[in-house]
């Protein structure tokens, strides 16, 4: 059945790791099962700063030594390139593993790294998908990933060309200085706008760096016999009521190759969304055991290695990883092989601008631990997260106010109830973490859409003498709040305002909301919902792979950083989804 997906997968020698003995593979199933009983823990790490105190150490800027990138005429600074600290990427990885295990060829990389790397490719056209927010679109390019590397397919990004690109800029990420094509007028002078720059990225590339080992750096396929219009159609035409059974794939050649053919795939985010959904997952979650030793040659145990080795995992970690049964297992720990191939990386002036916006306007102290909470309302609360907040409040209906809550929703009468989760109800998943009376203040960022009725609510609470914010009388934890410091007249969301407005201001929401992203990432504990593409965009990014040294010990592999759900769904599902 795997044929279906994709004919390449089953066209690799028998000569990997496993079929050296069946002894061999034996054991490291005995191994799979030991380590599958249960995976995740929560990377917790104690810094006694008081006696009794059990504090936090986890801070926005990594412990470690950052080095830097040159970049024109300054640097920049990796602490603002990820969501993850740098030193939790290893872009070595790939490198790496030619010495494990006596390695070479395709196992590297878990694929044939020679000419015929680009033959099979997915090829992703995020244009359709540009009207979405930061996260949404975000995480559908994890889930594009994640189904280049199942199917071994090159992950390849076709950007539309300026003459169809409905946005101002050719980007919807707005537009930085470099996006300008300038002339100088005169010596000493400003530089003049003449146009925009033709060699500056487009797009979905204007915010993110492809990673190599996603896009195996092939070309765009078959540009001789197929435009940018071509390649679209055949997107839509991956259409899933019409085509239930897999996206169908089109084969042609490449005349700058000498003739090789391109076996291609053509998705945009919808069909990412629906063949994950009703087609690739069913396939990666599979785990059926081999009955022989031959038939583990051909298995879904052998695929799900290879699957691994593509996510940049090393092989005793994809070992590990195809012998999972747990479906929430299995996308934890793709999600740590993700993060720490890095995966995601944000371009460079990005980087800059995101510098300038946290550590010099967020007034987030940045060398000291911090919490950070995301309160996302506006129209998710009237869609997705309608029927949570009926709940809530049917749940503590003391006073019948679910009857007001239900008729708000229905009639959307002005006198009705504030239709949303309260700012204390975040607060509340601090309540079972150990604290003490002479404590200092949790330093707590707020990130929300809603900043004007968050500090609201927060000006209702108790206030000791020193200002910190207390939930109760008799509370002990005392909270320091930072909101973000954007201009709320801009608006939020990237998804906000006409495509063909002010794109420096399009462009400053950008920097804004990946900035918030980074300092939600990045926070030793993070509360937030599973409700909203941020909070589950956040957590793939707080996942990471534990040490050799400390599995040789019995630890778990898998490490979440802290996480508090604050209401709706508890499990967060396959990263990207």
């Amino acid at each position: 059945k795997y044929t279906t997906i994709n004919s390449a997968l089953m066209s690799t020698p028998n000569t990997w790791p496993w079929s050296r003995s069946w002894r061999r593979y034996a054991i490291h199933t005995v191994v799979f099962v030991l380590f599958a009983v249960s995976y995740t823990i929560i990377w917790d790490r104690e810094l006694v700063l008081s006696p009794g105190d059990r504090r936090r150490q986890l801070a926005y800027l990594d412990s470690k030594r950052t080095p830097t990138q040159p970049y024109g005429r300054i640097t920049i600074d990796q602490n603002y390139q990820s969501l993850l600290h740098p030193s939790a990427i290893d872009s070595s990885l790939f490198r790496k593993k030619k010495h494990q295990e006596g390695g070479g060829g395709e196992h590297d990389k878990g694929y044939a790294d020679d000419d015929s790397a680009c033959d099979n490719a997915l090829l992703f056209l995020p244009q359709s998908f540009a009207h979405n927010g930061h996260a949404s679109q975000l995480n559908n390019y994890l889930l594009a990933a994640m189904i280049a590397t199942f199917t071994n397919r090159a992950m390849i990004i076709l950007e539309a060309p300026p003459s169809l690109n409905e946005f101002k800029s050719n980007s919807q990420f707005g537009c930085p200085p470099e996006a300008w094509e300038t002339v100088m007028v005169r010596t000493g002078g400003m530089p003049k706008r003449i146009g925009w720059n033709a060699d500056f990225p487009n797009g979905l590339s204007r915010l993110i760096k492809h990673p190599v080992w996603l896009s195996r750096q092939c070309p765009i396929p078959c540009q001789e016999s197929h435009t940018y219009e071509d390649w679209d159609e055949l997107r839509l035409a991956n259409n899933i009521t019409l085509v239930p059974d897999g996206p169908q794939e089109v084969s042609c050649t490449n005349s700058n190759t000498n003739g090789r053919h391109s076996n291609v795939i053509a998705m945009g985010g919808r069909q990412i969304r629906d063949y994950f959904q009703s087609h690739y997952k069913e396939y990666m979650l599979d785990r059926s055991p081999p009955a022989t030793l031959e038939a583990a040659m051909q298995s879904t145990l052998k695929m799900n290695y290879e699957w691994a080795i593509r996510l940049g995992a090393m092989p005793h970690e994809a070992r590990l990883f195809s012998g999972l049964q747990d479906r929430q297992e299995i996308w934890d720990y793709a999600s740590a092989f993700m993060g720490r191939s890095g995966i995601m990386r944000f371009q460079s002036w990005i980087a800059r601008d995101v510098e300038e916006y946290v550590a010099v306007r967020s007034g987030l102290p940045l060398d000291v631990p911090y919490d950070a909470i995301h309160v996302r309302r506006g129209d998710k609360l009237e869609t997705d997260g309608k029927h949570f907040v009926t709940k809530y409040w049917d749940e503590r209906d003391e006073q019948g106010l679910m009857s007001l809550i239900v008729s708000f929703f229905r009639q959307n009468e002005a006198d009705k109830p504030k239709d949303y989760i309260p700012f204390t109800q975040y607060l509340s998943q601090f309540d079972d973490i150990d604290c003490h009376a002479e404590a200092q203040p949790r330093i707590v960022y707020v990130s929300t859409d809603d900043p004007t009725e968050v500090r609201n609510e927060i000006s209702q609470l108790l206030k000791d003498s020193e200002g910190n914010t207390l939930v109760t009388k008799d509370a002990c934890h005392k909270f320091k709040f930072v909101f973000s410091p954007f201009e709320h007249s801009l608006g939020f969301h990237i998804k906000t305002g006409n495509v063909k407005a002010d794109c420096e201001e399009r462009y400053a929401r950008n920097v804004a909301g990946v900035a918030d992203l980074m300092i939600l990432a990045k926070s030793d504990l993070f509360v937030g919902e599973y409700n909203s593409n941020w909070g589950r965009l956040v957590r793939t990014f707080r996942l990471r792979m534990n040490n050799d040294a400390k599995l040789t010990a019995g630890v778990r592999p898998v490490v979440e950083r802290r996480i508090k759900i604050a209401w709706g769904p508890k499990k967060p599902g396959p990263p990207g989804w």
